[in-house]
Order: structure tokens, then sequence, then C-alpha cells
């Protein structure tokens, strides 16, 4: 019965895929020209001309300004490197791809909760809510701030663990590949070089899935049992990365946190 369950679901998620992919792929009309229809909110990382069509010899329709988004809703065909985008929900024109990021929207409408299950801790509570977005001066990163409370117990005693989580909203390497960092950072925990203790993750919103990355303080990692999970929303990339988090924290992360915390109860 599993099995026929397994391979239901396995034959859906191909159609989904083969569908996706079609959406992807077919033709729209842009400005009176054939592009291949590409939906998506992207930054503007230098200022340039948006002209009539795919080329630097088209007319010029106006300009776009460094740090300005844009809706993308088409690319132009035969590898040309253009984007085709809207203005105020109209067709304006064509831009210069490489001079874009595909970006995210890490807004939280209301906070989430949950339990994860961590065999020495079990369980741990945990609530995490959005709490504003950040910019580095001089950078195109942009990010999205959460804060999060674990509840979790030492033998009866609970106590909580308050960490601070982002997400940038563009590729974190600054690549055209859509590729996400999310990184939740405990401030209790130190190694005695001043370095923040993060746990790190990608989100892949293309491939539907959250991985994780590493330790920031080797030494006080393990592995966790899960290095992935699927994700086809912000929210669910963002829970992924909080629950995953905690079971990748070894034994001496547990040790500073109790100690700080005295086994209060909080």
């Amino acid at each position: 019965m599993a099995l026929t369950r397994s391979l239901s679901a396995l034959a859906i998620f191909v159609v989904v895929l083969l569908i996706g992919a079609r959406a992807q792929a077919e033709d729209i009309k842009f400005l009176g020209i054939d592009v291949l229809a590409h939906k998506g909110t992207y930054l503007v990382t230098k200022g340039a001309n948006v002209r009539a069509g795919p080329m630097t010899k088209a007319k010029k329709l106006g300009k776009v300004k460094t740090g300005t988004q844009v809706h993308v809703v088409g690319r132009a065909k035969g590898g040309a490197g253009w984007m085709a985008i809207q203005q105020n929900g109209k067709d304006f024109g064509f831009v210069y791809a490489p001079i874009l990021l595909p970006m995210i929207d890490g807004t939280l409408t209301e906070s989430i909760s949950g339990t994860v299950m961590i065999e020495e801790h079990a369980p741990c509570g945990y609530t995490f809510n959005f709490h504003g977005k950040n910019t580095v001066e001089g950078e195109d990163y942009v990010f999205s701030d959460y804060e999060i409370t674990y509840r979790c117990n030492d033998k009866g005693k609970p106590y909580r663990i308050l960490a601070a989580m982002f997400m940038s909203e563009v590729p974190f390497r600054l690549t055209h590949k859509p590729v996400f960092q999310i990184s939740i950072d405990l401030m209790e925990v130190e190694n005695g070089y001043d370095e923040i203790f993060s746990t790190s993750f990608e989100y892949r919103p293309e491939d539907k899935k959250v991985v994780f990355a590493g330790i920031s303080i080797k030494g006080l990692a393990r592995i966790p049992k899960d290095k992935e999970r699927p994700a086809n929303t912000v929210a669910e990339a963002l829970t992924a990365a909080v629950e995953i988090a905690p079971d990748a924290w070894g034994k001496e992360v547990w040790k500073q946190i109790q100690k700080k915390q005295g086994g209060a109860v909080q």
C-alpha cells in the first residue's frame, strides 16, 4: 500500500514538473516580440537603459536605477541575455539580464510555531517571528530578519533558547542562480575567539528544498539526521531550517546553553 502511494505521488510530481516546465517555456508576446515566459522579482544592480527590443541598438524607452526592483515577465529567445520587464503593471521594455539578480520576499505576516524532536532534549517547542529587513551598506545584499524562541528541557527542567535568524533575499553569493542563505545565530555560545556560532542552510526554490550547509565553529557541530528537506515556500524553508538546526548542535553547545540558563524556568 505504501509503495502504491509513493508511486502515485511520484507520478503526480512528475506531471506537475512537466506542466511547470511547459509553462516556463511557452511563448508570450511582449511589445510585439515573442519571448519565453519567465516570472519573478529582480533587483537592479546597475543603472541601465530599457529598450524596445532585446538589443543595444533598439530604441531607448527609459531607464532603471540601481537598487530598484523590477517585475520580469519573460526572457528573450536565443540566449541573448535580455529580460522583458513591466512597470506599474504594464509592459515596459527589455533590460540586459546580467544587471539583474533574482529576489525572494522573506516577509512573514504571522508567527510560526511547532515542535522539533531532539533525542537528548525532546521535545523542543519553537516559535519564530518576522522582525524586519536590512541591507548591507554599499552592497546588494538584502536580508529578512527573524527572532526564534526554542523551549527545551534538561531532565525535566525547562529552559528557553533565543536565536536570531536571517535569510538573504538575493542569492548570497551574488550569482544569478537563485540560491539563498538562511543562517541561525546563537549568541549564548562561544569558543573564546569572538566567533558567532551560526548554523547555515541553502534555500533552493528551483529545487524546492532546503539543504544544511554547515556550522561556523566546526568543533561544536555534529551531523544532523536530516541534511535537507522539501520546501515549496519561504515559510516552509524557514521552518525546515529552524527544525534541523538544533540537531546539528554538538554536546558542548547544549552544555553552554544549559550552564548559562542554569536550568531555570523561563
